[in-house]
């Protein structure tokens, strides 16, 4: 047995009063197509009538994810409802243990974007998330994309071509939203439908609070926008959904939020690509597909009438 594995069996036991009778990984990690499993091991652990979810960060994350606001994170999720309740952390080693949600519960996927019903469930855990008292720790995505930008430069990791063209668009982003009033929450940071839990009357649970902190709350639209709409119309719609109203230069604000989160993925994928020691993993698949998606919007005229028009 490993040495990682070991621990986590030994933190698991504290978290559920006994020693686990049953500790297993129940899913399959994947890099691409859908960031899944890559932060952190996850097992769930049974003693008895006793079940606990066990998240064991890894090191090779370190330079994007603090595993103890994540923990902090996940801890007001579980507090405010939004996600599963915390049961125990070791945040010196990286552990994490949740309540293991019901069988009745799965994770999501991007078809799940199609429906309503979900759509709106995953608004007000997003909302419920922001509620409460703030986290304590702010965090800009365009403070983390020029850390990012220069490590990749610092690793010669293979990015896009049109890398410096992205970081120009996303660089006068940042200028433009930052000259913006804004009223910093609590966020999820994470458009991914991976991370969302589904479970029964449409019910929806926030999980991976690995960027979460406090923050522009239109990031967190943004990022929905990006990974829910295939295009602009349905984002426009989707955006009045989430606000109950229409406002262009707040719309365009989140689109420009949007925009960075595939930025602030492509490098990141990039990064793990060159450093990781997990290479049966996509990462630079991923990355190339945040990528992709990115320059069909910042390469454009689309994005400098995105620039001026941002609130």
């Amino acid at each position: 047995m490993s040495d990682r594995k070991s621990q986590a069996q030994g933190f698991a036991a504290t978290a559920l009063g006994a020693a686990p009778e049953s500790f297993v990984n129940p899913l399959t990690v994947l890099a691409s197509p859908a960031w899944r499993g890559i932060e952190g091991d996850i097992w769930r652990a049974g003693a008895g009538a006793k079940t606990a979810i066990i998240k064991q960060y890894h090191p090779d994350t370190a330079f994007y994810v603090d595993p103890a606001k994540a923990i902090a994170a996940a801890r007001h999720a579980g507090d405010t409802g939004a996600g599963p309740v915390v049961l125990a952390d070791d945040v010196d080693a990286g552990l994490i243990a949740f309540e293991a949600l019901p069988d009745t519960w799965r994770c999501s996927g991007l078809q799940d974007a199609v429906v309503p019903e979900l759509r709106a469930a995953t608004i007000a855990a997003k909302k419920t998330f922001q509620s409460g008292s703030r986290l304590g720790f702010t965090a800009s995505i365009f403070d983390e994309i020029a850390t990012l930008a220069a490590l990749a430069a610092r690793l010669e990791a293979p990015t896009h071509p049109h890398l410096a063209a992205f970081l120009t668009v996303i660089g006068e982003a940042g200028a433009r939203i930052r000259a913006c009033d804004m009223d910093l929450r609590p966020c999820h940071r994470d458009g991914n439908t991976a991370n969302l839990m589904i479970g029964p009357d449409a019910g929806v649970k926030l999980v991976d609070f690995d960027l979460s902190a406090d923050t522009d709350p239109y990031e967190d639209i943004g990022c929905w926008l990006m990974e829910f709409f295939d295009c602009e119309p349905e984002a426009r719609a989707g955006f009045e959904e989430w606000e109950g109203r229409f406002d262009e230069g707040l719309f365009q604000r989140a689109m420009l939020y949007g925009m960075a989160d595939d930025l602030r993925w492509g490098l990141i994928g990039s990064i793990m690509a060159v450093t990781s020691p997990r290479t049966t993993l996509e990462f630079a698949k991923y990355a190339s597909w945040r990528f992709l998606r990115l320059s069909t919007m910042a390469l454009g005229s689309q994005a400098a009438d995105r620039l001026r028009r941002a609130a």
